[in-house]
C-alpha cells in the first residue's frame, strides 16, 4: 500500500504545480495585451480584487506590508537553516515537501500579482487620460515652465509656516493630507483611476526604510500605500500622492509621478501645491543650460534654497544609500557654482511638467 500512495501523492503534487504554473502563465499572457490589460484587468479584475483587499486592510493603522517584510526577513533565514538541518539528517522527503510547499506559495503569489498589479504595466498611457502632451519640448519651453514653477513656488512658500530649522510645517495631519489627496482624484481621468479612497500607512520602520533608499512603497498583495515618514516635511504630500496613484491603478513609476504632480498642482491647497512645486521647479531647473539655471535659481526665495539644502543634508545622513535623491537636491545649489552640470535631455516627467505648465498658465 505505501508505494501506490506515494506515487499518487507524487502525481498529485505534480498536477498541482503544473496547474498553478499554467494559471500564472495564462494570467501574464493575457495581461500582455493592452486592451485586455486596460478593460478586463485594470478596470475590472484588478480593481475589484484590490478594492476588496483595501477594505480588509484599511481598518488597521499597522502596515501589513511591514509585518510581511519582517516575517520574510526572519522567516527566510529560519527556513534555510531548517532545510540545511534536514539535509544533514538525510530527511530528504521532508525537504522535498518544504520545497513543494514553497514553490506552490511562490506560484500562488505570482498569480495574485498577475491579477492585481502586473497588467497595470500594460495600460493605456496615463498622459492620454490626463490630456498631457508627451511631445518633444524645446529649451525655450522648458525655460518658461521652470520660470512659472519658480514664481508659483515663491508664492506658495509665503502661505506656509516654518520651524526653527527652516522646514515647512505641515498645516494638516497625515490623515487630513490623505483626504485632500484622495479628493484630488475625483473627476480626474474619466474612470481611469479606482474610485475607492486609499488610506496610506505611516511606516513604523521609516529610518531603516531610508537606509534602503525607499520613500514610499505600494504593496499590491495587501493593497496598501506605505509612506516613509522620515522624509523632509514638504515631500510628504507628493510622496503620498505617488503611492496613492499606485493604489488607484498606476504601476509605472514615472506615470505615478505625473499623477502626483497633477493631483498636487491642480489642488487649491497651498501645502499640496508647495510639495509638488518644490519637485517641479527642481526638475525643470535641473534640465536647463547653466546660464538659464543660474538666472532662475537666483529668483528663488532664500528660505526655499535653504530648504533644498536642508533636504540634501537629510539624505546625506544615510551615507550614499540614496545617492540619486541626494544628488538631485545637491544639483540645485552645486550647479550654481559650476560643480555639477544639468542634463541636456528631457525625460517624460519634464515633458509632462511643460504640458501642465501650459495648461495651468492659460
Amino acid at each position: 500500500m505505501p508505494a501506490p500512495l506515494y506515487r499518487n501523492d507524487k502525481n498529485h503534487r505534480l498536477t498541482v504545480l503544473l496547474s498553478l504554473a499554467l494559471a500564472a502563465a495564462v494570467v501574464f499572457f493575457t495581461a500582455g495585451f493592452p486592451v485586455l490589460a486596460e478593460y478586463v484587468y485594470a478596470r475590472g479584475i484588478a480593481r475589484l480584487l484590490s478594492g476588496l483587499l483595501s477594505s480588509l486592510t484599511n481598518w488597521a493603522a499597522v502596515s501589513f506590508y511591514e509585518l510581511t517584510a519582517v516575517f520574510l526577513i526572519l522567516g527566510v533565514p529560519a527556513l534555510f537553516i531548517a532545510v540545511i538541518a534536514l539535509l544533514l539528517k538525510k530527511s530528504f522527503a521532508r525537504v522535498k515537501l518544504y520545497l513543494y510547499r514553497l514553490t506552490c506559495a511562490a506560484l500562488i503569489a505570482l498569480t495574485v500579482f498577475g491579477l492585481v498589479y502586473a497588467p497595470l504595466y500594460n495600460r493605456l498611457p496615463v498622459t492620454e487620460t490626463l490630456a498631457i502632451s508627451d511631445a518633444a519640448v524645446t529649451d525655450e519651453q522648458v525655460y518658461h515652465a521652470a520660470e512659472y514653477y519658480v514664481d508659483r513656488l515663491n508664492e506658495a512658500s509665503g502661505k506656509l509656516s516654518r520651524d526653527g530649522q527652516g522646514a515647512v510645517l505641515p498645516p494638516h495631519s497625515f490623515s487630513e493630507t490623505a483626504e485632500l489627496i484622495n479628493s484630488g482624484f475625483i473627476g480626474l481621468g474619466d474612470g481611469y483611476f479606482a474610485e475607492y479612497d486609499v488610506r496610506p500607512k505611516q511606516v513604523a520602520l521609516s529610518v531603516p526604510m531610508s537606509y534602503l533608499g525607499i520613500t514610499g512603497i505600494y504593496f499590491p498583495f495587501t493593497a496598501e500605500a506605505n509612506v516613509n515618514v522620515n522624509i523632509p516635511s514638504y515631500e510628504l504630500p507628493f510622496t503620498m500622492a505617488h503611492e496613492i496613484a499606485h493604489a488607484r491603478g498606476v504601476s509605472r513609476e514615472n506615470e505615478a509621478n505625473i499623477v502626483a504632480f497633477a493631483v498636487c498642482l491642480y489642488s487649491s491647497d497651498a501645502y499640496l501645491n508647495y510639495s509638488a512645486l518644490m519637485s517641479a521647479a527642481a526638475r525643470t531647473l535641473n534640465s536647463l543650460p547653466d546660464d538659464d539655471f543660474a538666472e532662475l535659481r537666483s529668483r528663488l526665495k532664500p528660505e526655499i534654497i535653504a530648504e533644498y539644502a536642508l533636504a540634501a543634508r537629510h539624505y546625506e545622513r544615510y551615507d550614499g544609500v540614496i545617492d540619486k535623491i541626494s544628488s538631485f537636491f545637491n544639483n540645485l545649489f552645486l550647479k550654481a557654482n559650476g560643480i555639477v552640470s544639468g542634463t541636456a535631455s528631457y525625460g517624460e516627467t519634464v515633458r509632462a511638467l511643460v504640458s501642465m505648465y501650459e495648461k495651468l498658465s492659460n
